[in-house]
């Protein structure tokens, strides 16, 4: 059986080096055109920067990455922030909604939070009549 912490050690320590890994554009600003990725392991976000970081030998792909778009890229740890390098387009636009059900996803955990107050009995607003009703 593999030790789980030595596992995570290493991935810091491939993370420290720089590893490549495959994510989705969450979120980009065109005119900055930095980024926000989710990545494959569903660790931390990557942040890319094209003035910070380096870039693949193909810079115009870059500059037309889009929410949704599938890429590979290098990912490093810096200061305790990913860090994403090396992007290359890898599918445009195959995964369109994945910012937007992320978004609804969090709501709806957050709306069915309840906090444990011990005995005492909340209350959550119902969906039907905008009512109340007690959960225990």
């Amino acid at each position: 059986m593999v030790n789980s912490a030595i596992l995570n050690q290493n991935m810091i320590i491939e993370l420290q080096k720089g590893a490549t890994m495959y994510g989705v554009v969450l979120w980009i600003d065109k005119n900055a055109q930095k980024a926000v990725i989710w990545c494959e392991d569903h660790g931390n976000l990557a942040y890319f920067n094209p003035h910070t970081d380096t870039v693949a030998s193909n810079k115009s792909e870059n500059s037309n990455l889009e929410v949704g778009d599938l890429i590979k890229f290098h990912v490093r740890n810096w200061r305790s922030v990913r860090r994403a390098s090396k992007v290359e387009l890898v599918d445009a636009a195959r995964f369109p909604d994945l910012a937007g059900g992320l978004a609804v996803a969090e709501a709806e955990l957050k709306q069915n939070e309840t906090v444990d107050f011990g005995n005492v009995v909340t209350f959550r607003k119902s969906s039907e009549g905008g009512g109340q009703r007690a959960s225990a």
